[in-house]
């Protein structure tokens, strides 16, 4: 076989060995985007559930201190009914006037605690639904790349046996040049030398549509050992059998 043709030999297995290890890595990738997702929905329901626990503490703390003053207001309510000291009773009733204040602030900032505890509770049940269903894309994805894996993994492996026995048939210059126009356009690393008017001599490289000069086809049709390069898109140009036909 020519090199072209090897060259060749080798672009069809590469290109189905890396379309399918594009599937397996996407597929493991949905998989490791969801998890992710759902890892920072589990964190932000944690930080809900710290929420929660402070501001029902705090609207414990505040409950304590109301009932406090609470009693204090009856004991002074007591005193103030038995009071015979005039002074004794203003001082009783100024007290009663501003603990009675003081307890209505203190309910107040009750209420507003008990109030986030309730917003960040249905915050918290947004986000277990949300995990929920993260959970269940994550499982589906999970399940689709064991399938995928099933499917792919043993194929996959007879190609990159055969990519390896293509590959060990280029010249090592030339695979270089094969690999590096592989890795840059995901696999196509050939192109088609199209023959546009073979009368006029007009030829274009069949991916990136560059015009060629008719050297180019004149050195491939001549020597089929002999690797070119688009000069704008750099794949490994070749003759089909109907281009080559055309331009005899």
């Amino acid at each position: 076989m020519t090199l072209i043709a090897d060259l060749v030999s080798l672009h069809q297995v590469d290109s189905q060995a890396r379309a399918l290890r594009t599937r397996l890595e996407s597929a493991s990738h949905f998989v490791e985007v969801q998890e992710r997702q759902r890892t920072q929905l589990r964190c932000r329901l944690e930080e809900l559930r710290s929420q929660s626990r402070q501001y029902q503490a705090t609207a414990a703390n505040h409950e304590a201190e109301s009932g406090s003053v609470k009693a204090r207001i009856e004991s002074l309510r007591t005193q103030l009914n038995t009071s015979t000291n005039p002074k004794q009773y203003a001082a009783v009733l100024n007290e009663l006037k501003l603990l009675q204040s003081k307890r209505d602030q203190i309910d107040e900032l009750t209420l507003s605690q008990l109030n986030k505890v309730e917003e960040v509770q249905a915050k918290f049940a947004e986000l277990e639904r949300q995990v929920l269903e993260r959970t269940k894309v994550r499982d589906g994805g999970q399940a689709e790349l064991e399938t995928c894996r099933g499917e792919v993994g043993l194929r996959l492996g007879e190609l990159e046996q055969e990519r390896s026995v293509a590959a060990a048939r280029v010249p090592q210059h030339d695979l270089e040049i094969f690999n590096s126009a592989a890795d840059r356009y995901d696999g196509e690393a050939m192109a088609e030398l199209v023959a546009v008017d073979a009368k006029r001599r007009e030829y274009v490289c069949g991916v990136c549509n560059m015009e060629l000069p008719p050297e180019k086809y004149a050195t491939l049709a001549s020597n089929p050992n002999v690797s070119v390069p688009c000069p704008s898109c750099h794949r490994i140009l070749f003759l089909s059998e109907v281009t080559t036909a055309v331009g005899r």
